[in-house]
């Protein structure tokens, strides 16, 4: 059965269950800020996902589009259906909705000295299983450094820089500017 994904809306009967998803699974230095995300949702900016494989809440996904560039911010599968394949099963979709498109995301920094160094072990592996793999490039952003991965080719340092003045416009843009580094 295929994963369907279903605009975030506060009417969904899920719509609590996805924000207190949100806030388990990212913690508040990775998540978009509310009024940020409040206001992409009135302006009827696609990109904030309910995942449901047929009525069964599964999870949520953010992701937005640039050029042929899909970048997913945020993916997170619900507690009770993790390690049941449901993660695997979006990117299969994401791979088909987004035929001819190259999707990016970014995970935390492999470092030895993290408290979470074994979880960032299992999800990179998890991505090259469904075929991502180093774009080449850390994003550093002002709480954190984060690796991008990429499925369908190559970005370069410009284009990346482009997505996110793309992502977050032209005022937020001027004051958030994460910093793109060459691995």
């Amino acid at each position: 059965m295929s994963i369907n994904f279903r605009p975030l809306t506060k009417y969904d009967a899920n719509y609590s269950k996805v924000i207190a998803l949100y806030k388990e699974a990212f913690p508040g230095a990775q998540r978009i800020p509310a009024w940020f995300l409040r206001y992409k949702l009135k302006k009827g900016k696609a990109g904030f996902n309910i995942l449901y494989e047929a009525d069964t809440w599964i999870g949520l996904i953010y992701a937005t589009e640039y050029k042929d560039i899909v970048f997913v911010q945020f993916l997170a599968i619900s507690e009770s259906f993790r390690s049941d394949g449901y993660g695997s099963k979006v990117m299969d979709s994401m791979k088909y909705m987004h035929s001819g498109k190259r999707i990016v995301l970014n995970i935390e920094e492999l470092d030895e000295q993290a408290e979470n160094y074994q979880q960032r072990i299992k999800r990179k592996a998890f991505y090259e299983k469904n075929g991502f793999s180093s774009s080449g490039y850390i994003v550093k952003e002002p709480a954190e450094r984060l690796e991008m991965l990429i499925l369908g080719g190559n970005i370069s340092k410009e284009e990346i820089e482009a997505m996110y003045k793309n992502l977050f416009g032209y005022i937020l843009g001027f004051f958030i500017r994460p910093q793109v580094i060459k691995i």
